[in-house]
């Protein structure tokens, strides 16, 4: 991984927000930013949303007129990886457009880029969340609290890879009122397998798989639900859905495939194959 270099002209705050942006948590963000008298700092603001797993109307709100006034002292905010819960909730209060082009998706190496802002620090995990003040080259870290307290300044090189986006919540609108809003919880978490193994080879990849996942069953795994799916139309695909009670559940699958590895030989198909991990709701 390249050594990050902050610019020397770069001016910004950076805010790692907390899993909890509830009018309470939206509250005290608003006065531990007063009391340390960072709304006057003049510079970009840059929020790393990606631990967000909770927020309402007085958080958009909030942001709608942190972004009105930032933009009317000269500088810009980015908005970096809001997992889609927020993204929800910004379509839902229309706030997408006032954002448009100022939320921001990491690369693989975990690095952003942005048009707007010269200078975009890459999201470094921090669970009680954390505010850096970017100035002359410099940076300032303190932690969230009952208070801001100082902290070692972030360390940039240790930012994991792109961060894993998360759909285990979304935001829908329950009714006509903007501010009747619903959040669902997903009831699992599903890989989803296409084999796109033809027609000629189905009866062979139905079979195989259908052993594998009897060896799944006699391992004593217990999975939310086990489908084995062949398609009529179009013909010469297998699915399987493994669902799983969260991300964490599926962790500990992942965790029985390496112990007991003689499930190999039966997983091997020699076709192309497509995999993808979604949240469901029911």
């Amino acid at each position: 991984m390249s050594e990050l270099v902050i610019p020397k002209d770069f001016r910004g705050i950076v805010v790692t927000l907390p899993p909890d942006l509830g009018t309470a948590g939206i509250v005290q963000l608003q006065r531990l930013v007063e009391d340390a008298q960072l709304d006057a700092f003049k510079g970009h603001r840059i929020l790393h949303l990606h631990q967000v797993k909770r927020l309402d109307s007085a958080a958009v709100a909030t942001l709608v007129d942190m972004v009105d006034r930032v933009r009317k002292q000269g500088f810009e905010v980015a908005l970096c990886e809001p997992p889609p819960v927020v993204r929800s909730y910004l379509d839902i209060y229309g706030a997408n457009r006032l954002l448009q082009g100022s939320v921001l998706s990491s690369y693989s190496d975990g690095t952003f880029e942005s048009e707007l802002v010269p200078f975009v620090p890459p999201f470094v995990p921090e669970p009680k969340g954390r505010i850096d003040v970017y100035a002359g080259g410099n940076v300032q870290s303190f932690l969230m609290g009952r208070e801001l307290s100082p902290t070692s300044p972030v360390n940039l090189a240790g930012h994991p890879r792109k961060t894993i986006a998360r759909a285990s919540t979304m935001a829908v609108k329950n009714g006509e009122s903007a501010e009747s809003i619903k959040e669902l919880t997903a009831a699992s978490f599903v890989l989803e397998r296409r084999h796109m193994c033809g027609c000629s080879a189905t009866h062979s990849t139905f079979d195989s798989i259908y052993k594998l996942h009897q060896w799944y069953r006699g391992k004593g795994f217990d999975f939310v639900s086990l489908e084995l799916l062949a398609s009529d139309e179009p013909a010469g695909i297998v699915t399987e859905r493994l669902a799983f009670r969260d991300r964490g559940h599926h962790g500990q699958f992942e965790t029985l495939l390496k112990i007991d590895t003689s499930w190999n030989q039966m997983a091997k198909q020699g076709h192309e194959r497509q995999d993808e991990f979604y949240y469901q709701y029911i």
